[in-house]
């Protein structure tokens, strides 16, 4: 298994993060250009148990998955596991939410089902989904702080 991490720090308190992910559906067009949609195929959003459709396009790459919330912790943590095909290659990941000095580190997690002759071939493709990690942790930082 191989996980990518990034993390930042924003300059808002824990709940306001929070409260921008359990609206990550009505959020998602916002927070990244390549994102393309996003919306709850279950009645309760933002619940365990909750599944979450989103299409993005990565480098060139369309992408479709379905998240299952799996584990939320108010303020904390919001984590989720690919269902579908997607999760024999992508486990699932999380974002996580510590207070600071100065607000908040928010990290996103990405778990692959890597071993080391599959992370050869996709090499590349590991190194663009880890940019677009980046710049959604910065374009986070600018909607939340700009807000």
């Amino acid at each position: 298994m191989q996980t990518l991490h990034d993390s930042i720090e924003i300059n808002v308190s824990p709940e306001v993060i929070w409260d921008w992910f359990l609206h990550i559906a009505e959020n998602y067009l916002e927070w990244h250009p390549s994102h393309i949609k996003a919306n709850w195929e279950t009645d309760n959003a933002s619940q365990v148990g909750s599944i979450l459709y989103a299409e993005e396009d990565i480098d060139g790459d369309f992408l479709k998955m379905r998240s299952k919330l799996t584990k939320l912790i108010p303020n904390r943590l919001y984590r989720f596991k690919t269902v579908g095909f997607l999760k024999l290659i992508l486990g699932g990941g999380s974002f996580e939410i510590e207070p600071s000095e100065n607000g908040s580190i928010f990290t996103a997690t990405l778990d692959f089902h890597m071993g080391k002759l599959l992370s050869k071939f996709a090499k590349k493709k590991v190194q663009h989904i880890s940019q677009h990690m980046i710049e959604e942790g910065q374009n986070l930082k600018k909607i939340l702080e700009n807000s």
